[in-house]
């Protein structure tokens, strides 16, 4: 029996398998004016989508961000900010406010005067073990995706709509199925940016020399390909010894090992995701046999292929 191969995935799909986007709900919020809270900075990247009514993201060293019904923000570092209904409203730390208003068996969490509703999910979020640091860079502080921006696919405002009447109701198991919904508003958040403006950041994070920006491109656009030292350079427009170099002083580590934690990465992202044997994911990442794979694997995530694999599905 012949056997069908799937078609390669494109550079967004792969990116959404390797940014995963497990999420945990904090709380489900309903707040009437005036309200504000603060959120410190953790190593925890996190998330706020407007269910009804709307609010205004405060971050350190970043423009105020207006959200309405069904937007989202996503603030994938975990940097500190506070959420509003306007900047004059005196914020109250997160914590401390959870802790004065516990949450109650549906992580609900009501505060704030007499004045218009507001109901705010929020959460936070799981990035993949292993992501390359200078990709991982190139994700912005905060990042918006806008109601209007999936509203044409026709899901938004029945998935809203089930949001809603979670946060309304009292039925048993609202976080989990909340947190599930919560996913597909992350993966369109990623997924959005990723298309537009993110490709060639994530690719380039952070790099201000143009060559090297185009031999991260390179590398992360077409990770399968027979890359070598010279045939990067002759790519970029630099010699072998410039390219070594260059690279290195700006991304922290050779072109060839940066490839070889991409191949990785992709890699990983098909053992938690998909149903390829590792022996075709080992050929899928430029190994030629099973033992080499499972030893660079190892070194890069701390544990073979097989068991990698395993947490995963858990």
């Amino acid at each position: 029996m012949t056997r069908l191969v799937s078609p390669e995935p494109d550079f967004v799909s792969e990116a959404l398998r390797t940014l995963s986007v497990r999420s945990t709900v904090f709380c489900l919020s309903e707040l009437r004016t005036p309200w504000a809270f603060r959120v410190e900075a953790t190593r925890v990247a996190k998330f706020h989508l407007v269910l009804e009514g709307s609010a205004l993201l405060l971050c350190d060293a970043e423009a105020s961000v207006a959200l309405g019904a069904g937007d989202l923000v996503v603030l994938p570092h975990g940097a500190a900010h506070t959420v509003a209904d306007n900047n004059a409203s005196p914020a109250t730390p997160l914590e401390r406010l959870l802790a004065e208003h516990p949450l109650d068996g549906g992580l609900r969490l009501r505060n704030g005067g007499t004045g218009a509703l507001t109901r705010l999910l929020c959460g936070g979020f799981a990035l993949a073990e292993g992501f390359p640091d200078s990709t991982l860079a190139g994700l912005p502080a905060t990042l918006r995706i806008h109601a209007d921006e999936v509203s044409a696919t026709g899901w938004l405002e029945p998935v809203l709509a089930t949001l809603k009447a979670e946060a309304e109701g009292d039925l048993p198991g609202a976080s989990a199925i909340v947190a599930k919904i919560a996913d597909v508003f992350l993966a369109q958040a990623l997924r959005s940016w990723l298309s537009s403006k993110g490709r060639a950041r994530l690719a380039g994070a952070l790099i201000h020399d143009r060559p090297i920006d185009k031999a991260t491109q390179a590398l992360c656009d077409q990770p399968l390909e027979a890359w070598t030292l010279d045939r990067l350079a002759r790519h970029v427009g630099l010699s072998r010894t410039a390219l070594s170099t260059k690279f290195r002083e700006q991304i922290g580590e050779s072109p060839m090992r940066y490839l070889t934690k991409v191949r990785l990465s992709l890699a990983a992202a098909r053992l938690s995701t998909g149903e390829l044997t590792i022996h075709e994911i080992a050929r899928f990442a430029g190994y030629q046999d099973n033992a080499s794979f499972s030893k660079a694997f190892k070194r890069e995530f701390g544990r073979t292929p097989g068991a990698y694999r395993d947490d995963a599905r858990v």
